[in-house]
């Protein structure tokens, strides 16, 4: 990986490393460690002091994920968020990926701050994007949204739920100098403005699904791949004829060949016809040990 590029990476990739329970992501000079396990606890210090020795930073943050975090007769004053090494870190980190700057929330942000796993697909988005009206889903901070913007899409619509990661996705464009009048902000709820798109007939030329996990357990899993066939649906509702539909999921527990058939089903219900261009998963730096480790799976399909 050329780190002139790409100063954001995922370091230790938990099971698929041969390290359960713990993932180390760098951005620039901060390293963001994850704890998924209490079984980490015990051995932290030692652990850390190593981790300094084979890939020195100036900030070691530590993360700790929802179950953890409510097991604190086993964290002995350990907290999600604080900082192991002496100097604070700012509260936004700056970072490289394929000499695009974004910024990351480390203490406050979903996963550690960025979703360093779909850099690849980015990348691909890039390559497609050209005097494209490009709509951006689940945008979370507008990854994909810069992404096309270099790629030279004519218009970009970044949407999210949450406001301040609009707002965040508003600085990334502006990090890379990217213009302002060709990108579209709307903080509301995904579904909601799909429907409203589709009912103002308004129409795009690629259209990213990439929502949240949607099955955190076994149970859950029929109501995702529902979620995912709705979203399907709605998307195409407002991708011209000719256009590339992008859609992932990042749902362990729904295995590919479901969240494949269940977009070609949503797209023969609606009568529309997918031709597959490419099934992807994430970069290199999360190496798949076990089935269960291929989470992330994207189609990029034209229309």
């Amino acid at each position: 990986m050329d780190e002139t590029n790409t100063t954001g990476y995922r370091l230790v990739h938990g099971e698929n490393d041969g390290l359960p329970g713990l993932i180390i992501d760098r951005y620039a000079d901060t390293l963001v460690l994850k704890l998924y396990t209490p079984a980490w606890v015990p051995h932290l210090k030692y652990f850390c002091e190593a981790l300094a020795q084979v890939s020195p930073s100036t900030h070691l943050i530590l993360r700790l994920n929802r179950s953890l975090q409510k097991q604190t007769e086993y964290l002995y004053g350990l907290t999600d968020g604080m900082t192991i090494t002496p100097h604070t870190p700012p509260s936004l980190i700056l970072f490289k990926e394929n000499g695009l700057t974004f910024e990351s929330d480390p203490i406050h942000g979903q996963k550690t701050g960025f979703f360093l796993d779909q850099r690849d697909n980015r990348a691909r988005v890039e390559k497609l994007s050209k005097n494209k009206a490009v709509l951006n889903v689940f945008a979370y901070t507008g990854g994909f949204s810069v992404y096309a913007a270099r790629g030279g899409a004519k218009q970009v619509v970044s949407v999210d739920i949450s406001a301040p990661a609009i707002e965040a996705a508003i600085r990334n464009m502006a990090y890379n100098k990217l213009s302002p009048a060709m990108h579209e902000t709307i903080a509301d709820d995904a579904f909601e403005v799909l429907a409203g798109m589709e009912s103002q007939k308004r129409l795009f030329d690629l259209v990213i699904i990439d929502p949240p996990m949607f099955a955190q357990s076994e149970k859950q899993v029929e109501g995702a791949l529902s979620a995912y066939r709705k979203l399907t649906r709605l998307g195409l509702s407002v991708l011209r004829q000719g256009g590339t539909l992008v859609q992932a999921s990042c749902s362990s527990r729904v295995d590919a060949d479901s969240f494949f058939e269940s977009i070609h089903r949503s797209a023969r219900e609606a009568g529309r016809r997918l031709t597959e261009i490419e099934r992807t998963g994430h970069a290199l730096d999360h190496p798949i040990g076990f089935k269960e480790g291929a989470y992330l799976k994207c189609l990029f399909a034209s229309v």
